[in-house]
Order: C-alpha cells, then sequence, then structure tokens
C-alpha cells in the first residue's frame, strides 16, 4: 500500500481540473501534494509571494514542503479540517486524501491573511530567505484580508474535496489490486503446473530408462523392479496433479466437495506412503495410534482429507531428524455425525509459544492470501488451511508435552456402521 501513489490512482489532468475548480469557486490558493507534502500539480490561484519568491528560495521551498505535509498529517490525526499558519504567517488549511487509512496525498489551500501586515516583520522574513526587501514586501502588500468564517467554509470545502477524491482513489486501488491479481494468478497458476510437470517428467524418464535397460538386458528381476517402483508411486503421481488441480480451484475460488465411502486407515497409510521418500530422507519413523473400538469407515470427502492427511505428515517430518512421528485419529460424536481429530506428533525440536501462537493466528487470518504466499512452506500451510476450511473444520498448533509440536486437524465426517 506504501508503494501506490496518489497519481497512478487519478490521472494528474483529473487532479488538476479539480484543483483549478476550486481555486476559481473560492478564490483562494490550492495545490495537491503527495504523501510527503511534495507538489504533484501545478498550482492553483498561488499568490505572487508564494509561487514567485518563497517557494523559488531553496530554504522556503523547503519550508513550504514541510507545512503542507504537516498541516495534512494534523488533519489524518484529528479527523477535522487543518486551518494553520504557514512559516510566513499565511493563513493555511489542509485535508489528507486517503485509501485504506494511508494517507497518499493532500489538498492545500489558502495563502489569505487574517491579521494587518506588519512590515517589519515582512523585511526580516525576507533577509531571512534571502529574497529582495522591496519586491518581497510589495507582494506581501497583495495578499487578501479575509475573516475567519470564510476561511473555515473554504476549510470544509475542501475537506469534503479530499473525501470525494479519496473514494475515487479507493475505487481505483481496487480495480488496480483485481487486475494485479489476476496476472498474478496466471504467472502463479503456470509456474507451479511447470513445477509440477517438470518433476512428473523426470520421475517417468528414469522409469522409462530403467524398462528400457531392463528389456535390452532382458532381466526378468529388474523389469519387476520398475513395476513395483511404478505401482507405488502411481499414487503419488496422481497426488501431483490432484495438488495441480486444487491449486487452480484456490487461485480462482472455486471448491465443490465430492464425497465417498472411505477406509480411515487407509487414508493415513496413502498419506505415508506419499512422503515415504522424505521420511527416509530424514532418518524419521512412524507410528499409527487408533482407538481399537473407532470404526474405520468413513463418508466424506476421500480426495481432500488424504491430501491433507498427506500435509500433515510433511509438515511433522519437516519438524524432527531421526525421530518418531506420531500420527493419533480418533473420532467424537457430536449430533449426527462424528468429529473426526488427526493429530501428528514430533518428539523434537518444539516451536516456541511465540511461534505456536502467530502460526495460530496465521492460519486463522481471514485475508490470507495464496497469492501473497512467497516460500513454499507458506503456500503448504495456506493449501492445509483451505483444504480445513473446505471440510468444515479447524486446525490447532500447540506444544506437546515432550517439547514437540503438535498439529490437530478437527473435520466433520459421517461415520459408516
Amino acid at each position: 500500500m506504501n508503494r501506490i501513489k496518489l497519481t497512478e490512482l487519478i490521472d494528474v489532468k483529473i487532479l488538476q481540473r479539480i484543483q483549478d475548480a476550486f481555486s476559481e469557486f473560492t478564490g483562494m490558493a490550492a495545490l495537491m501534494t503527495d504523501e510527503k507534502g511534495v507538489p504533484v500539480t501545478e498550482s492553483s490561484g498561488f499568490t505572487q509571494l508564494c509561487i514567485e519568491l518563497v517557494r523559488k528560495s531553496d530554504k522556503g521551498r523547503h519550508r513550504c514542503e514541510n507545512c503542507d505535509r504537516m498541516g495534512a498529517i494534523n488533519t489524518y490525526e484529528n479527523g477535522t479540517p487543518t486551518v494553520y499558519t504557514c512559516h510566513i504567517g499565511l493563513v493555511d488549511y489542509a485535508a489528507p486524501i486517503m485509501v485504506n487509512e494511508y494517507m497518499i496525498g493532500s489538498v492545500i489551500g489558502g495563502q489569505v491573511r487574517n491579521a494587518p501586515l506588519e512590515e517589519e516583520h515582512e523585511r526580516a522574513m525576507a533577509r531571512e530567505l534571502g529574497i529582495d526587501e522591496e519586491t518581497y514586501l510589495e507582494a506581501a502588500k497583495k495578499i487578501h484580508l479575509v475573516d475567519g468564517e470564510q476561511v473555515s467554509k473554504a476549510a470544509k470545502f475542501l475537506t469534503e474535496l479530499a473525501a470525494v477524491l479519496s473514494d475515487m482513489a479507493y475505487q481505483n486501488y481496487i480495480a488496480l489490486q483485481n487486475s494485479m491479481r489476476l496476472e498474478k494468478i496466471s504467472r502463479s497458476q503456470t509456474s507451479y503446473m511447470v513445477d509440477i510437470y517438470s518433476n512428473t517428467e523426470k520421475m517417468f524418464a528414469l522409469w522409462i530408462e530403467s524398462a528400457r535397460l531392463s528389456l535390452a538386458n532382458k532381466d526378468r528381476e529388474a523389469m519387476a523392479n520398475s513395476l513395483e517402483v511404478l505401482i507405488k508411486n502411481g499414487k503419488e503421481i496422481l497426488t501431483a496433479f490432484g495438488n495441480t488441480v486444487e491449486y487452480a480451484k484456490l487461485t480462482d475460488s472455486g471448491i465443490s466437495l465430492k464425497e465417498s465411502a472411505y477406509n480411515l486407515k487407509q487414508i493415513i497409510n496413502d498419506a505415508i506412503m506419499m512422503q515415504r521418500k522424505a521420511i527416509k530422507e530424514k532418518g524419521n519413523r512412524v507410528q499409527i495410534h487408533t482407538p481399537d473400538n473407532m470404526s474405520v469407515c468413513f463418508f466424506g470427502d476421500m480426495g481432500r482429507l488424504r491430501q491433507l492427511t498427506s500435509t500433515l505428515v510433511k509438515i511433522g517430518n519437516s519438524f524432527m531428524n531421526n525421530g518418531i512421528i506420531e500420527i493419533h485419529a480418533w473420532a467424537d460424536k457430536v449430533d449426527y455425525a462424528d468429529m473426526l481429530v488427526i493429530e501428528v506428533r514430533n518428539n523434537e525440536n518444539g516451536m516456541r509459544e511465540s511461534s505456536i501462537t502467530g502460526l495460530n493466528k496465521y492460519m486463522q487470518h481471514v485475508n490470507m492470501n495464496l497469492l501473497d504466499c512467497e516460500e513454499e512452506e507458506e503456500k503448504e500451510l495456506f493449501i492445509l488451511r483451505m483444504l480445513v476450511e473446505q471440510l468444515s473444520g479447524r486446525i490447532i498448533f500447540e506444544s506437546a508435552p515432550n517439547g514437540g509440536t503438535v498439529t490437530r486437524v478437527i473435520v466433520p465426517q459421517l461415520e459408516m456402521k
């Protein structure tokens, strides 16, 4: 948001026309600046004193920009029009242009006097700014003298104008964000799918070469091994393509459940198989714990539940080396449904409480966006959270009694008797 500029949301020509009309209507000077007080438009109705003398002085221009910026900031902080006296003693007023509580610019006006001119004060100011005293004094005498009520009315009008500009900027900001989101979706989906294709292509290349050599050597045992590897990895390939489809649905906000009867223990075993290579590389082992009296058959979205469980195992595996990953699963009866609970526990490298609190807050954040995820771990957490939401469940991270970390998912499912 801080990188968005006023002139990126509202064309400078439109700002200039609105500003010129305001100055002509009130008979006072007007200018629009960026969030730092630097002008983005040509001045309207500026007095000779300000535009030709003070702002052409390096010291004067710097002070003018500071006054413009501080006037808008005071307006933003106080929530009311700001009427203030600038560094050379003229009355100015300011109002901020806001988008999502960020000030992206300001509208300023004024350059009038509310008290009689004091010649010695004007001469001293001219000397301080390095401007010829006589020229400065003659320009100062041309400044309009107005009463406080007239200034207040102009300031109120200016504030209403700033509110209209803020609304225009916000609408354009939303349109710009939507445009950027569509572009980012296209790039993100393409990148993700290219990665999936690249990894799958490498797998198939290895299998084909292995099978070719086996056939060339007429090695039945090697051919049998190649076939066994292909069968074992078949589910992993299907899951990879499933993830690709799920990713596309998530970025396009497409959600549909495909429910069927499934065997819970088989789901868990499948999830472990999907992650077996990573588990083996880290020297970890997996233990499954389920109550003896728990039904193994449920009715729900088998594909999403398998994908969810696989991601849980992957997260648990990432926390440890040469240890035991415990998977606990049970069901608690709630009204007509069962609340299926799946926990993945690791026994080392537990996160700090502050990290767990932050992670739980991150997973519950309503504005969390897959397109904002930069790291692979962030994408996995996002997809995990979306899967849990699609299954009307919830996810919790907490410390394990042995110092490790527990990742718990709770989803409603129907038990099959």
